[in-house]
């Protein structure tokens, strides 16, 4: 289901069929919340309340989907936690980006994590397709350099490895380029 089905299904009341969908998201929510001071059953709670909320703002009728449902539940669960680790008076260091956002609105907050995701995004694709293949290889399916370079067909790991950074480095510089056009909109 595409993210748009998912709101449309939320709105039309088939909650079960969006929620169904939706559960691909938890286990980086509960691996966020584990490596935090949680416990499964934290995460499962906090992802309940996030799915909570996103069905609130969709039947508001005022939500704007600007990136994936995925991050927005992220980086509500995040803001969740936090709230929860303050009550129970634990800190916690990770979710310092949170405390920037305190005095604002949840939505403001998401909203600006969907902005990264959307940048993120937009940034993969600027690169070619071996570079996009390969920096997700690494980064999404945790493969090694070693499996990377049989698989693309690089003649060793170090192949991989050289480039791999100039991937990242193209990545980071044309993240700054997409920066500097939205800034001087």
């Amino acid at each position: 289901m595409t993210d748009l089905e998912i709101i449309e299904a939320i709105k039309n009341k088939r909650n079960d069929k969006a929620f169904g969908a939706l559960y691909k998201n938890f286990p980086a929510i509960r691996k966020m919340i584990i490596s935090n001071n949680g416990l499964k059953e934290d995460a499962e709670d906090i992802f309940q309340e996030a799915l909570i909320i996103l069905c609130s703002k969709v039947n508001q009728g005022d939500f704007k989907l600007t990136a994936q449902l995925g991050t927005f539940l992220y980086s509500v669960s995040r803001f969740l936690w936090n709230d929860e680790l303050k009550r129970r008076g634990r800190r916690n260091d990770i979710l310092t980006e949170v405390d920037l956002f305190e005095n604002s609105s949840l939505t403001e907050f998401a909203m600006e994590e969907e902005h990264k995701a959307k940048l993120a995004e937009k940034t993969m694709d600027t690169l070619g397709e071996r570079c996009k293949e390969l920096l997700l290889l690494f980064y999404t399916k945790s493969m090694k350099l070693q499996e990377i370079a049989i698989k693309m067909g690089y003649n060793s790991e170090n192949t991989a490895k050289n480039q791999k950074y100039k991937c990242l480095e193209m990545a980071k510089k044309n993240l700054k380029e997409l920066q500097l056009k939205q800034y001087s909109k």
